[in-house]
């Protein structure tokens, strides 16, 4: 709009005392060289209401010259001192009420009262004429200013084509696509009903599968001549789309996700990703007028769009073989064929998967032979003789895990979920035997040191609510085992006829945790396994003929990390 009166430049009263003046002749005479005082007067009254803008107060002077100095303080006024009282009207709003309202009063007043409605009505379209030509002056794309009422009574924004929303569920023991539920998919807004902070659409990125459609119907409480409102505009990442006038009545257009980063990167994604909606503003204008109450004006909200992608990774794994050292070949290390069996989906589309079984399969096995090699290597450095055997199956068994986002319960003006359900029935199978011969003093000893057990994940995980978080959800989808060492010994005959027996406890154990975390670089979750050896020790008793019985604490093993395997 103009610029604010209240900067107070020179000659300001003098150029809105010369444009009323044609107007208001009888008034003019009557004041004689005091028109400038009143109409100075009438502009900084103008300033108690807020009304500032230079256009709106020439308007508000024109009232004054029409209905008397301090109009709003006569009873017979009281509509007047509501509307400039009111402070949920903007100053332009309560100029315009004001003359309108203004006009229709006088004008049914006895005797001069239509013809001074009259006149306040030209004066006022010749003031707003005259500010109109300012503003153009300095900016020839300036939109004129709001002259007739125009605004929106209701604004009905909801979702289109959104039937082929599924989810995966548990059906009979099968995992399938069904329909997924789906919350109201509407909203209104208009007096009394402000615009939502957002909306949150669940829909494809382009070309990747069905797209949910957004559709606005706008019913008008009035419109200018100009065809400029109501407009609709929605901006975002294609650009900027627009519809005004009949045409922004009724419009709809498909909305589209940002392309799913998982779908690139198969081998490693992160499992229960949470990827970023795509963002766009969407505005509905009109000239914000009313000749009566308050407006609805612009209203404005951003759309989200979330992808609605639904993933579901299924693995079987079998039980792990027996593997020996010293190695007489690489082969006995590899997994069989066969042993781990994925199955990946998108949508209910079939992906490759032989990058998560290379991972589990192959990846999983290297990382553990690795660490058993490197535990034979430190055995074999304090014994003689030294042999170990170990069958070690890590998440053997059948895990699913299916994850997607899920309208919140709000529907389309709530930020969606991510829904997770882990259905695991997993078993870490431990047994571990290392033998070998140790000299103590004159003595030499056969010792077997050996640790079994299994540390189960059997539990049905599910998110499918708001509450609780995912990371509260899944916080127990780990689990954890400490299986403790056993030791046996019988003593190998020498000439000194000494030998040694257990005098204490072995220490020691095999610790390891398995099963999903949040992943440290990045969102989502990935499968992993840790897995370590404590020191192991024993007192001994060293029994000799000559020397009698002498007692030492035997270093059986320091820590060794087995395993620390993560993948997604």
């Amino acid at each position: 709009m103009s610029p604010d009166l209240s900067s107070e430049s020179p000659g300001q009263w003098v150029v809105l005392t010369a444009a009323l003046a044609p107007f208001w002749p009888d008034l003019y005479s009557k004041l004689g060289e005091r028109a400038e005082d009143y109409i100075e007067a009438a502009s900084r009254k103008a300033g108690r209401y807020l009304i500032a803008d230079e256009a709106a107060v020439a308007r508000y002077v024109n009232l004054c010259c029409g209905l008397g100095p301090n109009f709003e303080d006569k009873p017979e006024n009281e509509w007047a001192l509501a509307l400039l009282s009111d402070e949920r009207l903007d100053e332009w709003v309560k100029v315009h009420q004001l003359v309108f309202r203004g006009s229709v009063e006088v004008g049914r007043r006895p005797g001069s009262g239509r013809t001074t409605a009259a006149q306040i009505a030209l004066a006022d379209k010749a003031l707003i004429d005259l500010h109109d030509a300012k503003r153009r002056f300095f900016d020839r794309e300036a939109p004129g200013l709001a002259r007739v009422a125009c605004d929106l009574e209701a604004v009905d924004i909801r979702l289109l084509e959104i039937d082929w929303r599924s989810e995966y569920q548990n059906v009979e023991g099968q995992w399938q696509l069904t329909s997924a539920p789906l919350a109201k998919p509407s909203v209104r807004m208009g007096p009394g009903l402000p615009a939502p902070e957002l909306l949150c659409v669940l829909t494809h990125a382009a070309k990747a599968g069905p797209a949910a459609r957004l559709q606005i119907r706008l019913l008008s409480h009035s419109r200018c001549f100009q065809e400029r409102h109501p407009l609709v505009s929605y901006a975002g990442s294609h650009g900027l789309s627009q519809w005004r006038g009949h045409l922004a009545q009724a419009v709809s257009w498909y909305v589209y996700a940002l392309p799913s980063p998982l779908a690139s990167r198969q081998a490693h994604f992160a499992l229960m990703e949470e990827p970023v909606p795509d963002a766009a503003l969407l505005r509905t204008t009109s000239c914000g007028l009313r000749d009566e109450g308050l407006p609805t004006g612009a209203l404005e909200t951003y759309v989200w769009a979330y992808p609605a992608d639904q993933w579901l990774l299924s693995m079987q794994r079998d039980g792990g073989e027996e593997l020996k050292w010293p190695r007489t070949g690489g082969a006995q290390t590899d997994f069989a064929a066969g042993n781990t069996r994925c199955r990946l989906e998108r949508d209910g589309i079939p992906l490759p998967s032989s990058a998560w079984v290379e991972n589990f399969q192959d990846g999983l096995q290297q990382n553990l032979c690795s660490g058993l090699d490197q535990l034979f290597l430190v055995w074999q450095r304090t014994m003689q003789n030294a042999s170990m055997s170990a069958t070690v199956a890590l998440l053997a068994g059948q895990s699913t895990l299916t994850w997607g986002w899920r309208e919140g319960a709000h529907g389309l003006v709530g930020r969606p979920m991510m829904r997770a359900v882990g259905d695991f029935d997993l078993n870490n199978k431990i047994h571990l035997e290392l033998n070998g011969e140790v000299d103590v003093g004159v003595t030499r000893t056969k010792v077997r040191l050996h640790v079994q057990g299994n540390a189960a994940l059997k539990k049905l995980f599910t998110r499918e609510s708001e509450t609780p978080t995912l990371i509260d959800a899944f916080l127990s989808s780990v689990t954890h085992w400490q299986f403790k060492f056993q030791l046996e010994f019988d003593p190998v005959a020498v000439e000194q006829a000494a030998l040694w027996r257990e005098a204490g406890p072995c220490t020691g154990f095999v610790v390891g945790q398995a099963g999903l975390r949040p992943r440290a670089n990045g969102g989502g979750w990935q499968w992993y396994v840790r897995m370590r050896i404590e020191p192991v020790s024993v007192t001994i008793c060293v029994f000799d003929p000559v020397l009698g019985q002498t007692h030492r604490t035997l270093f059986l093993l320091p820590g060794v990390d087995l395993i620390d395997w993560s993948t997604g």
